[in-house]
């Protein structure tokens, strides 16, 4: 899952001397562009036309959704969207790197799921307390929320899994914006 550079693009930004930009690591996109608004969606979308980089997505107006192509797609690839908006000192662009939205919805799903049969299953064992009746549901309860630790390792890891992709994507970003990105 490494990242795939093509011939002559310069990665020192990301590996050398301060690693990936931090607003990455953290799960955001922060950055001002000193083009308008229209040019910045007109780069992002002759960008996508590119085959440099395996990214793929859709531009409107002032926004972009920012993926993997379904060839170098996984569970646990990212995607970006971003909204741009015209500021003083040129286009802001404000965007949040996340899982895909199945994996999004199945991750909320389990974690309602397990939260509430954990807090049901607490209540419960409580009651069994109170009167003085074996409080085995009070296991039963942090099993649960022993489960909801585990599928929060699993989202971290995936997380890890996913980084190679992302760092594709703000590359993606940089090349698309900074550089003249011909289709092809």
């Amino acid at each position: 899952l490494g990242l795939r550079v093509p011939a002559g693009v310069d990665v020192g930004r990301y590996f050398e001397g301060g690693g990936i930009p931090a607003d990455v690591l953290a799960g955001r996109l922060d950055l001002v562009v000193a083009l308008p608004a229209d040019e910045v969606a007109t780069r992002l979308a002759r960008g996508l036309l590119s085959s440099e980089l395996p990214c793929a997505g859709r531009v409107a107006s002032r926004h972009a959704w920012i993926t993997i192509r379904d060839g170098e797609r996984h569970f646990w690839s990212p995607n970006l969207d971003i909204e741009f908006t015209e500021g003083p000192e040129g286009t802001v662009l404000r965007g949040r790197f996340g899982p895909q939205p199945a994996v999004w919805t199945m991750f909320v799903f389990i974690y309602a799921i397990l939260g509430t049969a954990g807090t049901i299953s607490l209540v419960m064992g409580l009651v069994q307390l109170s009167l003085d009746s074996p409080p085995w549901a009070l296991l039963a309860s942090a099993s649960l929320f022993a489960l909801i630790g585990f599928v929060y390792g699993a989202a971290f890891i995936g997380q890890g899994l996913g980084s190679g992709q992302i760092a594709e994507i703000r590359l993606f970003i940089d090349r698309a914006l900074f550089r003249d990105c011909a289709p092809g």
